[in-house]
């Protein structure tokens, strides 16, 4: 019988590895074939906006922060490379690295803690994007597009828009989690990670890289708006195969691998 229990847990790992492995390929292609093919170039930062942010949640959310931060982390910084965004490349690897990683470890681990801790993780995170905002309220700055290095069109944004829409994604923040239940987990995991990607790349812009205040600054709006629509379109990606049971086999075979030294004890 226990040399039952000690191969059935010997095939289990086995398999939870080889499918880690795959999922790690797989989603590290994915995350560099979506960044480095569909993207806009963003002039007045030298940065460009991407959708590979979709595969780094979907890496997250269905492997966990292992496959999320490794398949965000590599699959990214080679997109970098391969589209001439060469000095963007060391940050990128610990950015999405990290990125991927947050997603993963909130969203699998975070029915694990207790209510008051999640939501003090949650007052952390609008507090910061509040005071974030807050930071820059006195000050305007100027948005432009261009296309082939002429100009289009620009728009002067006063500095308190930006802590108005920090309040609001606070207040978004908190009904989500509070009234979605898993969508709500899975929503809160992809905004924990966005944030620090937004906030990432604007302090590797100016402090590493000496980029301008308003160059850095231009480029958090093409951020914010690449994590709600990676988010909006992996989360749904990801119900879905939860309802059709796929993902719910995974969890089932980690729960039976954690489950099996207690049966040994028993």
């Amino acid at each position: 019988m226990e040399q039952e229990v000690g191969l059935r847990q010997s095939l289990i790992r086995e398999v939870n590895s080889v499918r880690n492995i795959a999922l790690i390929v797989t989603f590290t292609g994915l995350v560099f074939l979506s960044t480095s093919i569909f993207f806009i170039a963003i002039p007045t930062s030298n940065g460009f906006f991407n959708i590979g942010e979709i595969f780094v949640y979907l890496a997250a959310l269905i492997g966990g922060p292992i496959t999320g931060a490794i398949a965000g982390g590599m699959g990214a910084m080679l997109a970098d490379v391969a589209l001439g965004y060469g000095v963007f490349a060391p940050g990128t690897l610990i950015i999405k690295g990290i990125e991927g990683f947050v997603v993963g470890v909130i969203f699998h681990y975070s029915r694990r803690l207790k209510k008051w801790i999640r939501y003090l993780f949650m007052a952390a995170l609008c507090g910061t994007l509040v005071g974030f905002s807050a930071f820059y309220v006195n000050q305007d700055f100027i948005f432009g597009m261009a296309f082939y290095g002429s100009r289009e069109f620009s728009v002067t944004v006063p500095g308190y828009a930006f802590l108005i829409i920090a309040l609001f994604l606070s207040i978004v923040i908190g009904l989500v989690l509070f009234f979605l239940k898993e969508k709500g987990e899975m929503a809160l995991s992809c905004i924990a990670g966005g944030s620090l990607m937004v906030l990432g790349y604007f302090f590797y812009e100016t402090v590493v890289l000496k980029y301008l205040l308003v160059a850095a600054v231009s480029e958090i709006p093409f951020n914010i708006a690449q994590v709600v629509l990676s988010a909006a379109i992996a989360i749904p990606i990801v119900s879905y195969l939860s309802e059709l049971g796929i993902l719910k086999r995974y969890e089932k075979e980690i729960i039976a691998e954690e489950e099996v030294p207690e049966t040994e004890e028993g």
